[in-house]
């Protein structure tokens, strides 16, 4: 558990944890610090494989001590095959002051997928995996139900 130098019990912070994981169209952090998400997804519809989704965004919101980390992205496919391995994603996230949270904003594009199934997006600082975000990838048409919302695909 870390601690902050004349804290309180009610202000100390375990382990840095995802408290938010999300795959979107798009994401923005607006100059009021404000996190803004469109079109959240965690299903896509492909016409067949391989392919190459053109645009989407990882986002996540991390529970952690002020502080400066480095948030290692890596995205299994189907298989345990690290898709990103040979891009080494690393992406730097700041927490100013106790109390607030780190917010991870990625941009992909062109990402391959060569399965259909789940893909998932384990989040880590240092060794410690932090948290992980699912795709599932289905060849064919999107399916929604009759009636129903349409969210959750792209």
């Amino acid at each position: 558990m870390l601690e902050f130098p004349g804290a309180s019990a009610l202000t100390t912070l375990q382990t840095p944890h995802m408290r938010l994981g999300v795959l979107c169209d798009h994401a923005l952090v607006g100059q009021d610090g404000k996190l803004s998400l469109i079109g959240i997804f965690d299903r896509i519809a492909v016409p067949g494989l391989p392919v190459q989704h053109p645009r989407f965004f990882v986002v996540a919101v991390f529970d952690m001590a002020p502080g400066d980390y480095v948030v290692r992205v890596e995205l299994l496919d189907p298989t345990g095959s690290n898709v990103l391995q040979d891009q080494g994603v690393e992406i730097p996230v700041g927490v100013v002051a106790p109390g607030q949270s780190g917010n991870l904003v990625a941009e992909l594009n062109m990402l391959p997928l060569e399965f259909a199934g789940r893909y998932d997006f384990n989040l880590y600082v240092e060794a410690d995996r932090i948290g992980a975000i699912s795709l599932t990838v289905d060849v064919g048409q999107p399916q929604f139900m009759p009636g129903g919302p349409e969210m959750g695909q792209a």
